[in-house]
């Protein structure tokens, strides 16, 4: 009895080894944050304007790439010119062929690379059973046919075949489960569906979305608004998070005008995790089940300590909002408002006898050096003449900095900043402010005074 007992503990034993051998690991998607439904925008993939010829060949060597002083062999174009010439014949984004070319055999980065490396430059006709020396696909080796190709069978067959199909021979396509490699992907657009049919694996494509990232998508600094071309809704940048605004009037409480707001791709917008959603109008009265209100500034919320002081505020009950816990529970909470609070709501108090502007909350006045950071900050607001006497009884606080997300710059100089986390961020170069998606015409003309109020901070560099 004891030997079969042996036995048969013996064989689970082994049984629980070989199912821990044989069983497969989690998805690769599973184990890292690849967002394998989505890789890029289809305007990421179409876009063939993105890059003149001299903006390939800058980029190819401010990589130090071979591929900057190479020539193709057969056609004599410069890899430069291959890479602008394809793009342009099939309308593919240059952008995408170089992270394709990367991707594939590392020649963008790759300072010396083997003549394979560039006889098969996208991968194209290679598939995971083919051998190199086939016959068979002899026609497509080399630079310039190889990148040719790359661009003409997307655009020409999987593009088309998506259009009229809505999928490819492959049966990738928006909206359709596939496996791949042990897990359903469901491309969510045109341009992910055909990266999964020229390279049907999940290594593969993520190594492609971190070649992209790398190279091309661009990094927006804390205070930037952002849009997707042709979707309604508003993002803020905040802490590397992107935060929606739940509607225009949301909006609107925060900002004047929608000129600020930058255009990007749904790839560029992606990139940044999810944060809470801006969900009410700044200086909102929010009243909680318990029958307690706040007045929501910004994220902070401050709770009324008694009936006394909300009657003193004025407040219409009809602005009041009644929201749970649970709508609240992210928020910071700040100072109660008592009935001894002085200018809860905030205020704009001129000194009768110099005219300098104050911004006063709670007792503290904190000095407006320059009419554009009163006007960007306060542009509804109603200025209030005091005297020098009754300024006096106020604390003085730090002077009012110009809002995250505005560009800005000096009457005596040209720089431009973008203003984010209180501090004033250069732009490398005209070239990186136009390649980020701002305007000229936003910049606001200050004081030098002003614009010294903040610390300077890192360059504003874009991917081009």
């Amino acid at each position: 009895m004891t030997q079969r007992k042996s036995r048969l503990f013996f064989i689970l034993i082994m049984l629980a080894f070989l199912a821990s051998s044989f069983w497969p690991s989690a998805p690769l998607a599973a184990q890292t944050n690849f967002a394998y439904n989505y890789i890029i925008s289809d305007y990421d993939l179409t876009d063939y304007q993105s890059m003149d010829l001299n903006q390939i060949q800058s980029f190819l060597v401010s990589k130090s790439s071979s591929l900057a002083n190479y020539s193709d062999p057969i056609t004599r174009l410069s890899a430069a010119q291959v890479i602008y010439q394809s793009a342009q014949d099939f309308q593919i984004s240059p952008k995408f062929l170089l992270a394709l070319i990367q991707k594939e055999q590392s020649l963008v980065e790759d300072g010396t690379p083997l003549p394979s490396q560039y006889d098969w430059a996208t991968g194209y006709a290679v598939c995971d059973s083919c051998s190199t020396d086939d016959p068979l696909i002899q026609k497509f080796k080399g630079f310039y046919n190889q990148v040719y190709n790359a661009a003409k069978r997307i655009s020409t067959v999987y593009l088309v075949e998506l259009e009229s199909n809505g999928q490819t021979s492959s049966g990738f396509g928006p909206g359709i489960a596939k496996q791949v490699d042990g897990l359903i992907v469901t491309p969510a657009n045109k341009a992910t569906a055909a990266l999964y049919t020229y390279t049907p694996h999940l290594h593969g494509n993520e190594l492609f979305s971190q070649v992209w990232e790398r190279f091309f998508a661009q990094i927006y600094p804390d205070g930037t608004l952002l849009n997707v071309e042709g979707e309604r809704e508003v993002w803020l940048i905040e802490n590397g998070f992107r935060r929606a605004f739940a509607n225009k009037s949301v909006y609107l409480s925060r900002y004047s005008d929608f000129d600020r707001v930058l255009s990007v791709s749904q790839t560029d917008l992606l990139k940044y995790p999810l944060g809470l959603e801006i969900k009410f109008s700044n200086y909102s009265y929010l009243k909680i089940p318990s029958g307690t209100v706040y007045l929501l500034v910004d994220d902070e919320l401050r709770g009324f300590a008694s009936a006394e002081a909300l009657r003193r505020i004025g407040v219409n009950p009809e602005e009041i909002i009644n929201v749970t816990e649970t709508d609240l529970k992210d928020y910071h909470e700040g100072q109660p408002i008592t009935i001894n609070s002085l200018y809860p709501l905030g205020a704009l108090l001129q000194d009768k006898t110099s005219g300098g502007v104050y911004w006063v909350q709670d007792g503290i006045k904190r000095p407006i050096w320059s009419r554009e950071i009163m006007q960007v900050n306060f542009a509804n607001r109603k200025i209030i003449a005091k005297s020098a006497a009754d300024l006096a009884g106020y604390t003085t606080g730090e002077p009012v900095l110009f809002r995250d997300g505005e560009l800005v710059r000096s009457a005596d100089e040209p720089a431009v900043y973008l203003i984010s986390n209180g501090e004033r961020r250069p732009f490398r170069s005209a070239e990186d402010f136009l390649a980020l998606g701002f305007d000229w015409q936003s910049v606001i003309v200050t004081t030098p005074v002003a614009l010294a109020l903040h610390d300077l901070g890192e360059p504003v560099i874009a991917n081009f």
